[in-house]
This record gives structure tokens, C-alpha cells and sequence, in this order.
């Protein structure tokens, strides 16, 4: 994870070094992806990724808002299953 900015401000989280067949590739991320929110919370800051991650640590399914290397933004949903 890298922090990704554009004009100046930050927008959420770059990921690289995705593996093939990793759990990160099975949901649909790839690498250059920016993270930019789960269930509509922001990832602008470290700050507020914790923060996302303390609301959402018993969440069953999570909505990751992602920005393609090309700018096409998609959503991925992701059930956790017990």
C-alpha cells in the first residue's frame, strides 16, 4: 500500500505486488488499483483507514470503491462468510 495522490490531494491507497491466485487477486484486485473507500468511508489518510478498519472489523461484507489504472471507477463486493 502506498498513499495515492492526485492534484495535490490524497485519494486513498495505491496497491502493488498483487500475487496471482492471492486472496487479494480472487476478489478482483489488481495491481495499480487505488483504494479509494470500503462501505463509503474514505481511505484519504492512514488516520482514517484505522478508522474505517475499527468500524468495520465485524462487518459480514464489505464494498471496496476502487480506481483502475485507466481512471475507471468499479466496486467490488466482498461477503465474508463464518
Amino acid at each position: 500500500l502506498v498513499p495515492a495522490v492526485q492534484m495535490g490531494h490524497p485519494i486513498g491507497f495505491k496497491l502493488y505486488a498483487i500475487q496471482p491466485g492471492s486472496l487479494y487477486a480472487r476478489i478482483g484486485l489488481e495491481n495499480g488499483d487505488t483504494l479509494l473507500s470500503i462501505n463509503g468511508y474514505d481511505l484519504t489518510s492512514a488516520d482514517k483507514a484505522l478508522e474505517t478498519y475499527t468500524r468495520l472489523r465485524e462487518a459480514s461484507t464489505y464494498v471496496l470503491t476502487v480506481q483502475r489504472r485507466h481512471g475507471q471507477s468499479i466496486e467490488i463486493v466482498v461477503s465474508i462468510e463464518a
